[in-house]
């Protein structure tokens, strides 16, 4: 009786294991929002020199680990980036997640501090490429595809735990901020704000949704619809993001749905795949089981001491050795 948990924290520390498939879509998610960006993207216009401002990348003293600043002017920045797709490639692919959250962490940020115009998504990528350290070092497969086949140690358990659930409080946190602030704009409290970000001429919706997005943006039941279900998503994703499993899964549904309508109706590729990564590691399941755990290989019986010594009688007697009788 006093060996068991005394708390629910205990408990679910207890059971904790962040080695899921959910992890690992996660950062593969994250990843290939940026790889994206890097591989479709032309360096000048990630670097476009912005107005009253130094040519970028910047490099003065934190910013010089970056990795558009490494090795100064030796390697070309076209290098730079297409070496930076690559290493991006094999985060998403899933190898070795102990050693490449490192690497991934070290991407987020360079692209996130060196780029000239990042977008909330990179600042993002930024925290959420340092929780995933703690998370990623308590994992020892080759693959972030595979069923872990070791347990995890109680230090690893420990700190994986703590920086799944700082992830956690930071997207509860963004989805409160993004859905409270909106209630002191006039356009999202009447319902209206759909109406113009639809229209927008840089950020309108794209093809093929614009013709559906800008005829239900033009009745007032759908346009309150598309408007205050935006707010409500996401106070609601906040709340189920601090439930149990259950409503962890269900919070990132509804995470999907709603990065989805963005793609469709706005765009924003990286941010949304960013997000909706995010989500999937803070949604991840309590515990996950070992492989071939409810296996148990085989155990060779011993034979018998008195079934050892009849078949050794029995040799003994085939083979004639001296003394040994033929029964009748």
């Amino acid at each position: 009786m006093a060996d068991r948990p005394a708390s629910a924290l205990d408990r679910a520390l207890s059971r904790f294991d962040p080695r899921t498939p959910w992890f690992g879509w996660g950062r593969t998610l994250i990843a290939t929002a940026h790889l994206i960006t890097l591989a479709l993207t032309p360096t000048a216009a990630l670097l476009h020199p912005l107005l009253n401002e130094a040519p970028y990348p910047h490099c003065q003293k934190a910013l010089a680990v970056s990795a558009y600043c490494v090795g100064g002017e030796a390697v070309s920045q076209e290098w730079r980036r297409w070496i930076m797709v690559a290493l991006l490639a094999v985060v998403a692919s899933g190898y070795r997640p102990r050693w490449t959250v490192w690497i991934h962490a070290w991407l987020l940020y360079s692209i996130g501090v060196s780029i000239a115009l990042p977008d909330g998504g990179e600042a993002i990528a930024r925290i959420a490429g340092l929780l995933l350290i703690p998370m990623g070092m308590a994992d020892d497969r080759r693959w972030h595809w595979q069923r872990p086949a070791t347990p995890i140690g109680p230090t690893a358990r420990g700190t994986a735990f703590a920086a799944f659930w700082a992830l956690r409080i930071q997207l509860v946190i963004l989805y409160v901020q993004s859905g409270v602030s909106k209630f002191g704009v006039p356009d999202w409290l009447n319902g209206s704000a759909e109406y113009y970000i639809l229209r927008d001429p840089i950020f309108g919706a794209a093809e093929p949704f614009t013709t559906p997005a800008l005829w239900l943006s033009e009745h007032g039941l759908t346009l309150g619809l598309l408007t205050w279900g935006g707010i409500i998503i996401e106070l609601v994703i906040a709340a189920f993001l601090l439930g149990p499993e259950r409503w962890r899964k269900a919070a990132f549904g509804l995470d999907v749905l709603l990065h989805a309508s963005i793609v469709a109706t706005i765009g924003l590729w990286s941010f949304s795949l960013i997000m909706i990564g995010c989500a999937a590691v803070a949604a991840a399941p309590d515990r996950t089981p070992l492989a071939d755990s409810s296996r148990t290989p085989p155990q060779r019986k011993e034979p018998r001491k008195w079934q050892t010594r009849s078949s050794n009688a029995a040799k003994a007697t085939s083979a004639g050795a001296p003394g040994s009788t033929v029964p009748l």
